[in-house]
């Protein structure tokens, strides 16, 4: 199975799943996946998720949390969820704004385990 399509089995499982991309931690998408008619700009997304992901992951340190493993980001027209694979790599999802966040969740994990092993 390909990083394409792991991305796409999400949106097979979840029509809620508009885009998804495996990003790099310097923000460059290494793969991405589009529904049919969703617009947004991925190669516009992906960096900053990925530097809002990487100051979770500074805040958390330096409270005690532990490393940062996944994020959500919930606007008035659509979420986005963020998860690490690796301390390099993050794989992210855009979900439509009534898509359920805990499906978002599951499949995303499912995602990063499976990418993960890929690597």
């Amino acid at each position: 199975m390909t990083f394409r399509e792991i991305l796409e089995e999400m949106h097979g499982k979840d029509p809620g799943v508009t885009a998804a991309a495996l990003v790099g931690s310097d923000g460059l998408t290494v793969e991405e996946w589009r529904a049919p008619g969703e617009e947004r700009d991925l190669s516009a997304l992906c960096p900053e998720i990925v530097r809002f992901f990487l100051e979770s992951d500074r805040i958390a340190g330096e409270n005690g949390l532990g490393a940062s493993e996944e994020l959500r980001l919930s606007g008035d027209r659509a979420q986005v969820f963020v998860r690490r694979v690796t301390p390099e790599y993050l794989v992210m999802i855009v979900g439509a704004r009534e898509a359920v966040p805990g499906k978002c969740r599951f499949l995303l994990g499912r995602a990063a385990r499976r990418m993960r092993d890929l690597l």
